[in-house]
């Protein structure tokens, strides 16, 4: 008989504003979940999922529903006892609501992914674990020293995701080399950042900048995707982005935001990166708007073995005209692409293909890919995805808009340009 799995979520019962319903509909999600475990009858669990909030009311149910899991081989844990109101309220900084079970170290020897959220543990306990490889943390606090305890005494773990954790500003992983292959942080206000992962194949960050020391092997690390939106001032934090992108200059994909786009040219190195990038495939998140063509282009330079680009555009946290600093006073964003002399080298030797996500083939969107083409020595496909709207008439004029780039100038014989 293959494992099941089994999601009890509050959520899916629980949505009323009433206290005394809420109160109702929390029993009724009791008593589904009793009602599941007395009529579960496979031996063996693969998944196991229990997200409620406020478990200290019915801490029987929740250590009955560990204990449960545990006791049939669970390989997946999810426990989350995070409070949706939280993400109204935008603070992070919460205690954890409940501590993880220890029948769940005794019993531990199966299991491969943990994930807890708002949910405390006692990292010495971990070396039960023996199988653990996949751990996932969010909403408690937690410091470097636990991180390191958690690393060193479970060696089995390669993937770590953590989210809205607190009291890491310093997160310093570098005194000794960690096995870790995948490493996600999201929303953890990070303000210094040392890590040495000589394994790491994987890197995704959502936050503020940082200040970095990050060592990764090259010919191992494949993909990196660095998200800064959520910065909402200028800062001139040019030197910061460019040594995290010379830090992870080795990687193959790379995923930007807008927010580095228009900050990026504002360091020491307005043109490129001082190490060349070995990316091969960009993607930038863009609104395509004209404070972020200095970066566009600075990435351009930065990636002369680029083989691929894709620009998503949606909006974006645009910086005002006064608080904005170009690199170069003397440019004129309205013509930026027009008044370029010196082709970045990945137009000349090696980009093949454009894709446009999301485009609603607005004037600097045009006059973008009008650039590209009439460079891009070696381009063989341009794929436009325009953006969908309710309204078929704006569709149709933007459809209309888009192909105005087949009467375009183009140097590659091989470029072939399609629109959907």
């Amino acid at each position: 008989m293959p494992r099941e799995n089994l999601d009890f979520n509050e959520n899916l019962f629980v949505d009323s504003t009433s206290d005394e319903i809420k109160q109702e509909q929390r029993k009724d999600f009791i008593n589904f979940i009793k009602n599941g475990i007395d009529h579960f009858t496979n031996s063996d669990i693969n998944k196991f999922s229990l997200t409620v909030s406020n478990p200290q009311l019915c801490r029987d149910i929740v250590e009955r529903c560990v204990a449960f899991a545990m006791q049939r081989g669970v390989r997946d844990l999810n426990l989350d006892f995070s409070d949706p109101k939280w993400d109204e309220e935008n603070s992070a900084d919460h205690d954890a609501l409940f501590q993880l079970p220890s029948i769940a170290y005794e019993l531990g020897s199966s299991l491969e992914s943990l994930k807890l959220y708002s949910c405390g543990f006692g990292t010495q306990d971990f070396v039960n674990f023996s199988a653990l490889k996949d751990v996932s943390l969010g909403r408690i606090e937690l410091s470097t020293e636990t991180l390191q305890t958690l690393l060193s005494t479970c060696r089995t773990i390669e993937s770590l995701s953590l989210e809205k954790c607190w009291n890491l500003m310093n997160f310093i992983l570098g005194d000794d080399p960690v096995g870790l292959t995948r490493l996600v942080i999201n929303k953890c206000d990070l303000e210094y950042f040392i890590l040495n992962a000589p394994n790491l194949k994987y890197f995704k960050y959502s936050g503020a900048v940082f200040t970095s020391d990050i060592y990764v092997r090259p010919n191992v690390i494949e993909e990196v995707c660095i998200d800064f939106a959520l910065e909402s001032e200028f800062y001139e934090r040019g030197n910061e982005l460019c040594k995290i992108l010379d830090d992870l200059a080795s990687a193959k994909i790379l995923t930007v935001c807008s927010y580095l786009l228009q900050v990026v040219p504002s360091g020491d190195q307005p043109v490129r990166t001082e190490i060349e990038l070995n990316v091969r495939h960009l993607i930038l998140k863009t609104q395509m708007h004209p404070h972020e063509f200095c970066g566009f282009e600075f990435l351009l330079n930065s990636c002369p073995m680029l083989e691929k680009l894709t620009l998503d555009i949606d909006q974006r946290a645009i910086f005002s005209d006064e608080d904005y600093e170009t690199p170069d006073d003397g440019v004129d964003l309205k013509k930026f692409w027009q008044m370029r002399r010196v082709i970045p080298q990945c137009l000349r030797r090696s980009l093949k293909v454009i894709e446009v996500i999301g485009s609603i083939t607005t004037e600097e969107e045009l006059m973008t890919l009008c650039f590209l083409m009439s460079a891009g020595k070696v381009l063989e496909q341009i794929n436009i995805n325009l953006r969908n709207e309710n309204d078929p008439g704006v569709n149709e004029f933007r459809r209309g808009r888009a192909s105005l780039l087949a009467n375009v100038k183009k140097v590659s014989e091989k470029l072939q340009l399609s629109i959907n």
